[in-house]
Formats: C-alpha cells, structure tokens, sequence
C-alpha cells in the first residue's frame, strides 16, 4: 500500500514540476497558451508511467494492469482535485483522452517496472 501512495505521490510532483515550469515559461517567453492541451497530455503519460512504474516495481507481477490501475488511479484523483479548485467542472471529450493517455502511459511504465532488475 505504501508503494501505491509513493508512486502517486511521485505521479503529482511531476505533474507539478511540469506545470510550473510551463507556466515559467509561458510567462517569460513568447510561447503561447495553444500548446497547453499537448503539455497537459504528455504530462498525464509521465506521470502515469511514473506511478505504474512504482506499483509495478513494488508488486513484481501483471505490470501491464498494476500499470493501467496507477494511471486510471491518477486520473480519477486528478480530476476531483480539479474539480474541487475549479468554479464550474464539466465532463467533455478531453476526458476520455487524458483517461486513455494515462492508461497508456501507466501501462508502459507497469511493463518497464516490472521488468526492472532489482540489485
């Protein structure tokens, strides 16, 4: 159980560190907002990827769907998080997609956790 709340933990600070540095970004470039939607995206497959790769790691077995719950995992606590700070939440297509991209991501980071060589 501790491994489930490390790897989550670690899904969220990568997903903090990627916006934050976005946002420095944002404002001190000319880079424009339009490339938010791409950012958001590879974020939710990092740190999927991340937090099944630590719940594959820690169980040893079935990578593929230890990594596929990390990412359905992260993306449900994501959009309540989202959804308790925003003034309105709507469900819409992105929805589906960034559900989809975390379920790829966990997945490829349950196969790579589970086929690491513990030394």
């Amino acid at each position: 159980m501790l491994c489930m709340v490390k790897g989550l933990a670690v899904a969220f600070a990568i997903t903090c560190i990627i916006f934050i540095g976005f946002g420095i970004l944002l404002t001190y470039t000319e880079m424009t907002e339009e490339s938010l939607p791409m950012v958001s995206l590879v974020c939710t497959a990092l740190s999927a990827g991340a937090a099944g790769f630590d719940w594959a790691s820690c169980m040893q077995k079935r990578g593929l769907l230890w990594g596929m719950a990390a990412g359905a995992v992260y993306v449900v606590l994501l959009y309540v998080i989202i959804g308790l700070a925003a003034d309105r939440f709507s469900m819409e297509l992105s929805l589906v997609m960034t559900f989809a991209v975390a379920l790829a991501g966990g997945a490829v980071g349950g196969i790579l956790g589970v086929n690491r060589k513990h030394t």
